[in-house]
């Protein structure tokens, strides 16, 4: 059970409303709720500490670098949809075209 002084950084009514957006899901336990968003908040402090770690500044974190983890991660390749690595316009616009060409 969850102790009573022990906080969330993260807001539970929020991870409320996206557990029971599921059609799968009825009801939250209390507990539930407070590990999934402590789960939640060790996961992106993991993820936020290993990009880091990568940067060779290791005092800011920055977008490239959180892409650059995500992207050659397999454990983590359910986000690359979420964190893309950037790329520049015409190198989009190029990979647009070899598409339309394939078809």
């Amino acid at each position: 059970m969850a102790d009573k002084d022990e906080k969330s950084s993260l807001p539970l009514s929020r991870i409320r409303t996206i557990m029971k957006s599921s059609p799968d899901v009825s009801s939250i336990s209390h507990e539930a709720l407070f590990l999934t968003g402590k789960a939640t908040e060790l996961f992106v402090q993991n993820l936020a500490q290993v990009s880091l770690d990568r940067d060779k500044d290791k005092k800011h974190l920055q977008y490239g670098d959180l892409s650059e983890v995500v992207n050659t991660n397999d454990v983590l390749q359910f986000l690359q949809d979420i964190i893309p690595r950037k790329i520049k316009a015409q190198e989009f616009l190029d990979m647009m075209e070899d598409d339309e060409e394939e078809t």
